[in-house]
C-alpha cells in the first residue's frame, strides 16, 4: 500500500488553516497582551485539526503575529526529507493591524 504524499493534502492543509486564522483574528487589533495566546491557540489548533484531516503525518506548526508598521522581517528555512512524501505549506493573512505568517510542515512516518 502507497503512503499518501503531502502534496496530495496541500489545498485541505491551507483552506482548513485560512478558516482557524480567519476565526480566531478575522476581527481582532493587535494585541501585546494577547498576542502569545493567539500564536500558541492557533498553533495548537491546526496540529489538532491536521491530525484529524490525515494522522499518516507528523505536522510541525509555526505561528508569528506582527503588528502592521514600518519594520522590515525576512524569514528562511530548510528540510532534509523525502520530499516524494513530506511537504510544507507557507501562509500569509493580515488585517488592518497585524500579519500573520503560518508555516506547516508535514513530515510522513
Amino acid at each position: 500500500m502507497q503512503q499518501e504524499s503531502f502534496s496530495s493534502l496541500k489545498n485541505d492543509v491551507n483552506s482548513r488553516a485560512q478558516q482557524l486564522i480567519n476565526g480566531l483574528l478575522g476581527n481582532k487589533e493587535y494585541n501585546q497582551e494577547e498576542v502569545q495566546q493567539w500564536t500558541a491557540h492557533l498553533s495548537e489548533e491546526i496540529v489538532k485539526t491536521l491530525k484529524e484531516l490525515n494522522s499518516n503525518f507528523k505536522y510541525c506548526v509555526s505561528c508569528i503575529i506582527l503588528q502592521k508598521g514600518d519594520a522590515g522581517m525576512h524569514m528562511s528555512s530548510t528540510c532534509f526529507w523525502d520530499s516524494n512524501l513530506d511537504g510544507s505549506v507557507a501562509i500569509k493573512w493580515e488585517n488592518n493591524s497585524m500579519h500573520c505568517i503560518v508555516n506547516i510542515y508535514g513530515i510522513a512516518f
